[in-house]
């Protein structure tokens, strides 16, 4: 038994929104697999914490409308340029030496006028009117759109809106489908898994000697290092714990036992209870993870004050 030996630093997630507590994870996740003699023991853990990472990655990107809503500017952006074209075709048409042509596009204009498509606008309100509008030409006009050539492109506009519509629908059904209080539990399950992996890795560390793991709890702990900078930044720890140099920051309470050394900052035991306790832990084995703030502060008993990424549409 080596109680000197090198632990995986403890680290207050409270502190950290959604996506700083998955970065976290992925990155040490990484470390962790790149390392043969941790996975041959802890392969199990490790597979269960690879998990829950991958379910909140999954969950947060349904829950962002990001890149839904730039998939949505895309397409419209597309249609409007159709739109554009088709009016900009007919209005020079009505100029046309080509008396059939002329008087086909001065009688397209009077369903450009009735519906006044305003491209850029609010996207319910110019989908209504270009669906109406194309409906319109396709049944009622259609001589006029046969003699300027306009059939088609009247056609692609309607499947471009088309488009818009179902895309649109595909947004509105996954934001209905997220539950705010979900992700929330999704990202405790992801820190429990974690701290799993951590606790179990330092008790081998302990019992083995961590000559055959010390790389990658150095590389570990220097991780834990630099988002305890972070975590000092928004007011939520002393800098002076992510120095390296030793000292009583940051015990890890889900060990019993009296206040011991941060082992991210080289030697100390994992330590036990006293100051900075864990939020992610419910008790002194962690089994009753709180369901985490992610704005930053507070503790993680409370609900996500994160919610997805919205659209002002």
């Amino acid at each position: 038994m080596d109680i000197n030996a090198r632990q995986i630093g403890y680290l207050e997630f409270n502190y950290l929104d959604q996506s700083e507590t998955y970065q976290y994870s992925v990155d040490q996740l990484s470390r962790v697999k790149a390392c043969a003699p941790l996975m041959a023991k802890l392969g199990n853990e490790v597979g269960v914490w690879e998990t829950a990472t991958q379910t909140f990655d999954t969950a947060y990107r349904k829950s962002s409308t990001e890149a839904q809503t730039k998939t949505l500017k895309t397409i419209d952006d597309e249609r409007d340029s159709l739109y554009s074209g088709l009016v900009g075709t007919i209005n020079n048409a009505t100029k046309s030496p080509i008396a059939a042509q002329a008087t086909a596009a001065t009688d397209l204009l009077e369903p450009i006028k009735r519906y006044d498509v305003k491209t850029g606008g609010e996207y319910q309100q110019e989908t209504m009117r270009i669906d109406q509008f194309c409906q319109d030409l396709l049944a009622n006009y259609t001589s006029q759109l046969t003699t300027l050539g306009l059939t088609e492109w009247t056609q692609a506009l309607q499947a471009k809106n088309l488009e818009f519509q179902e895309a649109m629908r595909a947004r509105t059904d996954d934001q209905a489908g997220f539950v705010k209080s979900e992700l929330s539990q999704l990202r405790q399950q992801m820190i429990a898994a974690f701290n799993a992996f951590r606790k179990l890795a330092n008790v081998i560390f302990i019992y083995e000697g961590d000559t055959a793991y010390a790389t990658t709890i150095d590389q570990m702990n220097a991780e834990v290092r630099h988002y305890k900078q972070i975590i000092a930044r928004k007011g939520g720890g002393s800098s002076s714990s992510s120095s390296g140099s030793g000292g009583t920051a940051s015990p890890d309470p889900s060990q019993g036992g009296t206040a011991s050394p941060d082992p991210s900052q080289g030697g100390g035991n994992e330590g036990g209870g006293g100051a900075s306790p864990d939020p992610s832990q419910g008790g002194e084995n962690g089994d009753t993870p709180g369901t985490g703030g992610d704005s930053g502060g507070g503790d993680d008993n409370g609900d996500d004050n994160n919610g997805p990424i919205g659209d002002a549409e």
